[in-house]
């Protein structure tokens, strides 16, 4: 597979480019392209795409909305040219640099691009410098007739998005942006409904009890509706990890003090970076009534430094009667991508059920 840094080679980034150059003859093409593949060469994705930006910014002199409605003019439309997917993430990063002046211009520029890629990192520089505007402008898109500016109400005032740097201060006031998942949880889209279970995970880490109070009022509320139960289980997953009690107990996941692992085995004492280590356990339930069982496992990669870190990943449930036992079997793959690298030594598959951790076995991880 191709890296993601990939997505702004120097060849895509001139591609972007000639989308502009269409859109607005008058973009510098020669200033555009001026040291740029020397600059792009040894930077990852997010580099890049900001080198872009500052390339892009540098042949388009021009001032902010006239500058943001020849991006949009660039975007995708109905024919085969113009901008979508990664190509609009340079375009969105331009708008969050140069917008704060020029607030209805930039909201206008950002409900274009989000339809064509995703504008979740844009917003986040006007909810820090104006977020009471911001937010009214959230609350009405909740309304908006595309599902991608609906998702990006949700998405982008998440207390904690990956790439898009934190705001922490919404976890102190939850009611501004719980105020806008109350309007989208029951969004007849499912990714506006993810995207609410994302949101309400980034609380789940700092006021688990609002998080699943909201939930349980929501499932009182449409106790038939049956995509709120998905969305309760994503947006609970790191409680569930965790084993939180009163999130195993809003889906059905008993004690796990009932349970006990009566084997475990790995197949082979070491295992090859880019191979799989297979697994094998047997569960019993020991109490005297049925026990809905979730089995998760944690690998301790080692780091450069020589410590281990866990990382929790999702295995199955299963519901367990009294007395029985349950046999698992799996593989973990070790094969390399490209959001972590694998460090030879000791590693430990550590399992977990119902949020409960178990003594963990050691293997070798080996070039």
């Amino acid at each position: 597979m191709e890296p993601f840094k990939e997505h702004f080679s120097y060849a895509n980034a001139r591609s972007i480019a000639a989308e502009i150059h269409r859109a607005h003859p008058g973009f510098d093409m020669k200033t555009f392209t001026r040291g740029l593949d020397k600059k792009l060469a040894p930077l990852e994705l997010k580099q890049r795409m900001h080198a872009v930006a500052d390339h892009l910014e540098t042949a388009l002199p021009l001032d902010a909305p006239e500058l943001f409605a020849v991006l949009v003019k660039a975007l995708a439309g109905d024919n085969k040219y113009g901008l979508r997917g990664f190509a609009v993430w340079p375009l969105t990063e331009i708008i969050a640099r140069r917008g704060l002046g020029h607030f209805a211009e930039s909201m206008d520029a950002l409900a274009q691009m989000t339809q064509r890629f995703t504008a979740e990192f844009a917003i986040r520089p006007f909810l820090r410098h104006h977020r009471e505007k911001t937010m009214r402008q959230l609350h009405r898109w909740c309304d908006h007739p595309d599902e991608h500016v609906r998702r990006l109400v949700s998405e982008g005032s998440r207390p904690f998005l990956p790439w898009g740097g934190n705001l922490p201060e919404l976890l102190d006031s939850p009611h501004q942006t719980f105020d806008l998942l109350e309007k989208l949880h029951r969004d007849p889209s499912d990714y506006v409904r993810l995207s609410v279970a994302n949101h309400l995970n980034d609380f789940s880490k700092g006021n688990a009890k609002l998080v699943i109070d909201t939930l349980i009022r929501w499932r009182k509320a449409a106790p038939h509706d049956p995509h709120l139960e998905k969305l309760s289980r994503h947006a609970c997953r790191t409680l569930l990890k965790n084993g939180h009690p009163a999130a195993l107990k809003l889906h059905g996941y008993g004690s796990a003090d009932s349970l006990a692992i009566e084997s475990l085995k790995l197949h082979g004492s070491s295992v090859r970076i880019g191979e799989k280590i297979g697994y094998q356990l047997v569960i019993r339930n020991h109490s005297h009534q049925k026990l809905r069982v979730m089995f998760d496992y944690a690998i301790h990669h080692r780091k450069a430094n020589g410590t281990l870190t866990p990382k929790v990943f999702k295995g199955r449930t299963k519901q367990i009667n009294a007395g029985e036992r349950w046999e698992i079997r799996g593989a973990h793959s070790f094969r390399q991508i490209t959001t972590r690298a694998y460090h030879a030594g000791e590693h430990r598959f550590e399992p977990r059920l119902n949020g409960r951790v178990f003594p963990a076995m050691a293997f070798a991880l080996k070039h």
